[in-house]
């Protein structure tokens, strides 16, 4: 993860794909947030995704949603749109209160912000205040916390000089090395992440708005780092400069012009225009390119480099496990799939033998039309019954019969068993395995192929199938 080509000027954020569903929850405002806020772009990022249940993650969402966030000079100027404001004047204040902390502006919303939109960041993405040490608005009490109470609570302090290496989410304390007063700290921001001896950060206050900062991991400006015990989640790590197989997710739209294509090809005529800043769900991938849907409905391709992600989709993997044959399906977060039907998938492999259920990793067995809502990767295994002695003994009986009778008996396909006359027509695109043939599935809303990836649609949730492995 290049973390550097984030600061190098691309924005924030994301939303999650069409092929994979809804993560937990949406962000609504832990409090009453100001009428001019309520008309901003920023606010409308904060509502564009949804929290993944992991706490480094949603934190640093929270705060990417925010970039380019501007101070004011009063309380008309809580928008974040001014900006020439110097004033400290801005919405994160608004959740602590009005102060006076002597710079000047008297009982207001006006006073330095650095901490209160870390603790703001904090507070939206619903990490236990007790995790954190409560509602700090100052760095260097917050620094104390984390020093000398913190640990009881799981979190941890990391001076510069203990060669930590610091991770997604821990707050990351300054001192300005020109400073006289005795505070052992005077700014703060949120770590998004390190890498190359670089630790990179998103800062409020710092030159009055909400930005991007990097920073030599030896550089005497950082105090140290605090390690938040926040809640995890198994989810996809975010690939902020899309050097991986990127996933949809919350991406912010970058400043340079932007186009939505009728392709993933530049050249395949615009479609629509975006607007800088604003967060946009991908819907899926194809390479360098995303889908996005315009705040107009429309949908079009564009290129992901003009964008920074925010958040990946959270999904789980079930993987249905007969044999040899391994279905995959990819399930979001908080969703669920319904387990397949199974009455029609009998194998002759040897002997007669009969799937009648799914094992799960608790051991309890699922039959068809039973719903699973995953809360990690799971591993369903088939459960195979055989034919009962006196089932095998009427057939051989039954055998002789049509020999003495001078008929023939066509060998049996999977499509011919006791009760065939339920059974779904085998087709020639039906899984072919050990000298047998399966015919198509369906389940979950959709069919199961055995040579490609198919989508299964649950009560409008769209689950991918993974490609038939042997």
């Amino acid at each position: 993860m290049n973390l550097r080509k984030i600061c190098a000027g691309l924005l924030a954020a994301a939303i999650a794909s069409a092929s994979l569903c809804m993560a937990a929850s949406a962000v609504e405002p832990s409090y009453k947030v100001s009428s001019d806020y309520k008309d901003t772009l920023y606010y409308d990022n904060l509502l564009a995704f949804e929290l993944t249940g992991d706490g480094a993650t949603d934190v640093v969402a929270v705060a990417l949603s925010q970039l380019g966030y501007h101070e004011g000079n009063n309380t008309g100027d809580l928008d974040g749109g001014n900006a020439g404001g110097n004033r400290n004047f801005v919405e994160y204040n608004v959740l602590f209160g009005k102060l006076d902390n002597g710079e000047g502006n008297g009982y207001s919303y006006g006073y330095a912000w650095c901490a209160a939109f870390v603790n703001w960041c904090l507070r939206q993405a619903r990490v236990d205040q007790e995790l954190t040490g409560g509602m700090y608005v100052s760095c260097h009490a917050w620094r104390s916390w984390f020093v000398t109470e913190g640990k009881q609570y799981g979190a941890s302090y990391h001076a510069r000089t203990d060669d930590y290496i610091p991770k997604k989410g821990d707050l990351i304390f300054y001192k300005s090395l020109s400073a006289t007063h005795s505070r052992t700290s005077d700014h703060i921001g949120i770590v998004i992440g390190c890498e190359d001896g670089m630790v990179y950060a998103i800062e409020g206050n710092g030159d009055n708005r909400v930005a991007l900062h990097e920073y030599s991991l030896g550089d005497r400006y950082i105090v140290g780092y605090g390690s938040i015990a926040y809640k995890t989640a198994n989810i996809p790590a975010v690939d902020h400069d899309r050097t991986e197989d990127h996933l949809p997710g919350f991406m912010i739209a970058g400043k340079g012009a932007l186009k939505a294509y009728a392709a993933p090809d530049l050249n395949s005529g615009t479609v629509a225009s975006m607007t800088a800043g604003a967060v946009y769900r991908i819907l899926e991938v194809q390479g360098k390119y995303g889908r996005v849907e315009t705040e107009d409905g429309k949908r079009g391709w564009v290129p992901l480099t003009r964008f920074t992600p925010m958040t990946t989709d959270a999904y789980y993997t079930v993987r249905i496990v007969n044999g040899a044959q391994v279905y995959e399906i990819r399930v979001a977060a908080g969703q669920s799939c319904t387990i397949p039907s199974t009455d029609f998938l009998a194998e002759k492999i040897g002997e007669l033998t009969y799937l009648t259920g799914w094992r799960t990793d608790t051991g309890a067995v699922m039959g068809a039309g039973e719903v699973l809502t995953p809360t990690a990767d799971t591993v369903l295994m088939a459960v195979i019954e055989r034919p009962t002695e006196a089932a095998t003994e009427q057939e051989t009986e039954s055998d002789a019969s049509s020999a003495e009778a001078g008929t023939t008996h066509a060998p049996e396909s999977d499509s011919m068993t006791s009760d065939a006359g339920t059974l779904p027509q085998a087709t020639t695109d039906a899984m072919t395995q050990a000298g047998s043939t399966v015919p198509a599935q369906t389940g979950c809303g959709g069919v199961i192929g055995a040579a490609s990836v198919l989508t299964l649609l649950t009560a409008g949730i769209a689950l991918v199938f993974g490609k038939k492995k042997k």
